[in-house]
């Protein structure tokens, strides 16, 4: 089992944290608290984005599926 936290917006849930698995899974999604304003929601999504390994998979050559596409 593998826990991640996350932020709901109210419609998408975004994962503050790296997830390394890249294989169907179910999940079980838990409302642990309500964010207290607008203000921590955005403080939690920028450190989600300030997070060194939040968008490693972009080095990572099986994730980089659009290459083809693009032209030199």
């Amino acid at each position: 089992m593998l826990s991640v936290t996350g932020i709901y917006d109210g419609r998408s849930i975004f994962p503050t944290e790296a997830i390394s698995e890249h294989r169907k899974y179910k999940v079980i999604i838990t409302f642990v608290e309500e964010l207290d304003s607008i203000e921590s929601e955005e403080t939690e999504l920028r450190n989600f984005g300030s997070n060194n390994s939040a968008l490693s998979f972009w080095n990572d050559p099986k994730e980089d599926i659009y290459q083809d596409y693009l032209k030199a």
